[in-house]
């Protein structure tokens, strides 16, 4: 196989094990003993052969997932693509449903793929940070978050306030990429 061929995880594993037996080098330098210098420059000599068959290491595995890397980063480049396009389609569409609701009663619309929900939430935003008391006063969203949701009203230098958005909840999680499994 070329290096630019995808290998399998069995054929990788093979290939490494038959250019790298570690079997000999192993044994002898986990039983080597430095005593004079001869001994300590065979010890030098193993430790550099250790770290060249390490270095090829390296480059044979890179070369092996090389490949499958490129295709990993290629189809994410599409897919993220395909997804910034979605989001859009989403917030075009929600924000002209939002516009067409604002001026009807109706609690939400069904259709086959699913249903719209009208909710109401309480949002909020600073108005005057030196009002704001010192328990809130790190501005932590989560805080004032909790405290809103605990039915909090009135904090100084915060505006709170009910707000409606929309939920969308997906009937099935069928789809027309099931077909790609």
């Amino acid at each position: 196989m070329s290096d630019l061929e995808a290998f399998s995880v069995e054929q990788a594993a093979q290939l490494l094990t038959q250019q790298l037996d570690l079997t000999p080098l192993a044994s002898r330098a986990s039983h080597h003993v430095i005593e004079n210098e001869e001994s300590a420059k065979w010890a030098l000599s193993m430790n550099l052969q250790a770290k060249k068959i390490r270095k090829q290491l390296k480059e044979k595995r890179l070369s092996i997932i090389r490949p499958h890397f490129n295709f990993q980063k290629a189809l994410n480049k599409i897919a993220k693509e395909y997804e910034v396009q979605l989001e859009g389609i989403e917030e075009h569409l929600k924000t002209q449903l939002v516009k067409y609701l604002q001026g009807s009663d109706a609690k939400g619309m069904s259709v086959n793929e699913g249903k719209l929900i009208r909710v109401k939430k309480w949002v909020w935003e600073l108005e005057q940070k030196d009002l704001v008391p010192r328990e809130y006063l790190s501005l932590d969203p989560y805080k004032i978050d909790e405290a809103v949701k605990q039915g909090v009203r009135n904090i100084p230098g915060i505006k709170i306030a009910e707000q409606e958005d929309i939920n969308f909840r997906i009937k099935n999680s069928s789809s027309s990429l099931d077909s790609c499994e």
